[in-house]
């Protein structure tokens, strides 16, 4: 992966300007160029994110520790996404439970359904959870309520803060590394107010987004087949 200064010195280098010292000597205090050029990166990266929520390298794996008797828990505060289908409630030490995939609900599932028995049962909580589901306030829930200290494991994209340190490390993998200059070029060549030149280079990033969408999201792992199977009949062969 690439660090913030070589990204930085990169763009530079296109743009046949000075580049900044690759220690970090002052580059918190750049001017002019240099300093643009912090930003274009800054801004290139935050574009390619924002195109696509759910890239493979924003995947993180979390687990949460439940709470007897509660029932809902907050969504780390980076994430953008979560994946439903991932929430799995692990065997936990000291506790005798049977470790098994977590069933997705809609809200209003959970209300017609569930909800009720939950408002019912013991204060304390009522067993191990089978179902998950999504509140509208950036949370999940688990039914039943939990009675002990279970763990969930499940997977989410997070969305990484603007690089600021000169040796902060890209997210993005080097392969992808000329999308981000190209992005970078786009904004420099407004800031120039060279129309013509921003054109060309926001093209060819936009053409690399896409690239990396047909490389990193549409990798199909696998066909799930949807036939259904039936015992074989012939008709013209069932008299004989």
């Amino acid at each position: 992966m690439s660090t913030y200064v070589t990204l930085v010195n990169d763009l530079l280098k296109r743009m046949n300007e000075v580049n900044v010292d690759t220690a970090g000597d002052g580059f918190d205090t750049v001017r002019n160029v240099q300093a643009l050029a912090k930003d274009a990166i800054n801004n290139s990266i935050r574009l390619i994110l924002q195109d696509g929520q759910e890239w493979p390298f924003l995947k993180t794996t979390y687990t949460q520790t439940l709470t007897a008797g509660t029932r809902e828990y907050d969504l780390p505060a980076n994430a953008s996404s979560v994946d439903w289908d991932t929430f799995y409630l692990k065997k936990t030490s000291g506790i005798d439970n049977t470790p098994r995939a977590l069933k997705s609900l809609t809200y209003p599932e959970y209300i017609q359904r569930y909800r009720a028995i939950d408002d019912s049962g013991n204060a304390a909580g009522i067993s191990a959870p089978n179902f998950v589901y999504q509140t509208y306030e950036e949370k999940f829930g688990v039914t039943p309520i939990p009675d002990d200290a279970y763990e969930i494991e499940y997977v989410y994209f997070n969305y990484p803060d603007d690089l600021v340190a000169y040796n902060d490390i890209c997210i993005i993998p080097d392969r992808f590394k000329h999308v981000i200059i190209d992005g970078g070029m786009m904004f420099m060549m407004r800031f120039r107010s060279n129309e013509q030149s921003a054109a060309i280079h926001q093209q060819n990033f936009e053409n690399g987004i896409k690239a990396m969408r047909r490389v990193l999201m549409d990798d199909n792992m696998y066909l799930r087949s949807t036939v259904i199977a039936r015992s074989a009949f012939n008709g013209f062969n069932s008299g004989v």
